[in-house]
């Protein structure tokens, strides 16, 4: 009658293979997810979104089950991470959806000098010089490139046709210089993790942090005002 009892109270992980309470399939974390049940336990469901957030941090994390795939929305992550306990997780991954919202924003921009910083120009369009708040440079609101010293933004327009301007506003906003070699790099999708195709240098997007650095020794490589920083645990 025991081992009975034992059988109907447990399950089987479909990933670990161990047998787990039915308190650790019991919580059905997004109503959209397509399986009628879990087959996945609270373990490997943890071990999956921290592995996902691991590599880079991303805003798509999908549910494992098989044949499901859906993506699991903002408090559902923060649900998960927050039943492990996992605080350093929940920081990088709540820093990176912040600057997510404020990329959203229209009064945000991006240092065009490529220190990673960015900000909010209270000013807007009637503010166009952003002096950065750390390397203290200047970047033009209206074309997202270096300020154009001693010259207006009408001035500046005036000195290139609208192809010219449409294609430096481009650049300006997709690509960025290698912090390496200098060559001009466009990031169409994908994570912050880079290569450079010209001298093969692996970097961060966001900061420029040296890729290398990041994969030895930890994400505290990343510079502080990164979405993807995380302060050194000493173990």
């Amino acid at each position: 009658m025991q081992s009975v009892r034992q059988k109907q109270t447990t399950m089987q992980c479909q990933v670990c293979f161990n047998e787990k309470s039915q308190a650790n399939f019991a919580t059905k974390y997004s109503h959209q997810c397509r399986h009628k049940e879990r087959s996945i336990c609270d373990d490997c469901l943890y071990q999956h979104v921290k592995q996902e957030l691991g590599k880079m941090c991303t805003d798509d994390v999908r549910c494992p089950e098989l044949n499901c795939g859906i993506g699991f929305k903002y408090r559902i992550v923060l649900k998960i991470l927050s039943r492990n306990n996992d605080m350093q997780l929940v920081n990088k991954y709540e820093r990176f959806v912040l600057h997510r919202q404020l990329e959203n924003m229209p009064e945000f921009i991006w240092c065009a000098h490529g220190c990673g910083m960015g900000q909010l120009n209270e000013g807007g369009h009637d503010n166009n010089i952003v002096l950065c708040d750390k390397c203290r440079r200047k970047t033009c609101f209206t074309h997202k490139t270096k300020w154009h010293e001693g010259r207006t933004c009408h001035e500046y327009d005036a000195t290139k046709n609208p192809a010219q301007r449409a294609t430096q506003t481009w650049i300006a906003q997709n690509c960025k210089k290698c912090p390496k070699c200098s060559c001009r790099i466009e990031k169409a999708s994908g994570c912050d993790h880079m290569t450079c195709t010209k001298c093969r240098y692996e970097f961060c997007w966001s900061c420029l942090a040296d890729y290398n650095a990041i994969r030895q020794d930890g994400n505290h490589r990343h510079d502080p005002n990164c979405k993807h920083y995380a302060a050194y645990n000493e173990q």
